[in-house]
C-alpha cells in the first residue's frame, strides 16, 4: 500500500477540495483507497466528499490538572505557580481547563498533594463512508491541546483501516502550517502533494512546508491552484520550483464552476466534469496514478 499526503503550508489554498475531488477520480478507475483526514483542528473532507456518518471513537492524548478539594487547604501555591494563568481564585484555586496546558507545575508545589495531572479526553475520530471510501478524521475538541499527537492516532487507525479494506492507498489530507500535526501527518509517507497558489504569502509557505518534507527524505511535486490569477507571481513560483527540483505536476486554472460545486456540498469534477478545474484534475489524476505504478 501507498501513501500520499497533500499538504500546503498555506491555509485555503483548495487542499481539501483536490483531495476529495482526486479520492473521486481514483475510485472511478478502480483504486482502492482509505483517506485519512489530519486537520483535526478543522476537519471537513467529510463535508467536500458528502460522507455519511458511521461511528466515533473518544481519544485521550492529553493531561490536565485536576484538584481533590477534600486535600487541598486553600494555600493557593498553585494559583502564582501557574504559568499560563490557568489556575484562578481569591479564597480556592480552580483551575480553567481551556488554558491547562498539563505541565504539572501546581502538582509539584502543592504541600497537601492535591493537585494531580491525568490524561483526560481531548477529542474524537470520526468514521465516515463515501461511496466505496472511507474516512478516518480526527476532530479536536475546542481550547484543546496535543493535536499532533491525535494526528499520529488518525494515521494509525487509517492504516488499520486501510490494511482491512485491501487499499491500494492511504490518502491523507493533511493540516495547514508546518508544526507538529504536519510532522505527524507526513510522518511514513511515500510522496508528498505540495498545494499552493500564486500570491507571496502562499510562495513563502510553500518554501517552509517544502523545508519540511526535504527533512524527511520524502519525495514530493507540487500543483499550483488558480493558476492564472496572476501570472507574475505564477511564474515566480514556477521558477522557485525549477531551481529546488520541484516537480510542478499540474496546474488548475480558476474556475467559477468548482468554487459554485463547493457551495452546494459537491466536486466540480462531479458536477461539471468538462469545466476547466475538472479537466486539470483529471490530468493531475493521471500523474498521481503514475505514482501509484
Amino acid at each position: 500500500m501507498k501513501e500520499i499526503v497533500i499538504l500546503s503550508g498555506k491555509g485555503g489554498v483548495g487542499k481539501s477540495s483536490l483531495t476529495a475531488a482526486l479520492a473521486h477520480l481514483l475510485t472511478e478507475q478502480g483504486t482502492r483507497l482509505t483517506l485519512a483526514d489530519t486537520d483535526v483542528d478543522a476537519p471537513n473532507l467529510h463535508i467536500v466528499l458528502g460522507a455519511e456518518f458511521d461511528r466515533s471513537t473518544p481519544v485521550t492524548a492529553s493531561d490536565k490538572a485536576i484538584i481533590d478539594y477534600d486535600k487541598c487547604s486553600r494555600c493557593m501555591r498553585c494559583v502564582d505557580a501557574c504559568a499560563f494563568d490557568s489556575i484562578i481564585g481569591d479564597t480556592e484555586p480552580i483551575i480553567i481547563n481551556y488554558s491547562c496546558e498539563g505541565c504539572g507545575v501546581c502538582s509539584l508545589v502543592c504541600p497537601d498533594e492535591a493537585v494531580s495531572v491525568t490524561p483526560v479526553e481531548n477529542g474524537q475520530i470520526n468514521f465516515v463512508t463515501s461511496g466505496a471510501v472511507r474516512v478516518v478524521a480526527g476532530a479536536l475538541g475546542i481550547g484543546e491541546s496535543s493535536s499532533g499527537r491525535l494526528v499520529d492516532i488518525v494515521k494509525r487507525e487509517a492504516r488499520q483501516e486501510a490494511s482491512l479494506s485491501g487499499s491500494d492507498l492511504l490518502l491523507t489530507d493533511g493540516p495547514p502550517g508546518i508544526g507538529c500535526p504536519v510532522i505527524a501527518a507526513l510522518k511514513g509517507a511515500d510522496y508528498a502533494l505540495l498545494v499552493s497558489e500564486p500570491t507571496p504569502s502562499a510562495l513563502s509557505d510553500l518554501q517552509r512546508i517544502a523545508e519540511v518534507v526535504r527533512g524527511f527524505n520524502i519525495p514530493a511535486g507540487a500543483v499550483l491552484n488558480r493558476s492564472d490569477m496572476d501570472t507574475k507571481s505564477a511564474n515566480t513560483t514556477r521558477n522557485w520550483l525549477e531551481q529546488n527540483d520541484l516537480p510542478m505536476l499540474g496546474e488548475i486554472p480558476y474556475d467559477p464552476y468548482l468554487a459554485q460545486a463547493l457551495a452546494r456540498g459537491d466536486l466540480a469534477v462531479k458536477m461539471y466534469p468538462d469545466a476547466p478545474s475538472s479537466l486539470a484534475i483529471k490530468e493531475l489524476h493521471k500523474v498521481v496514478e503514475g505514482l501509484l505504478d
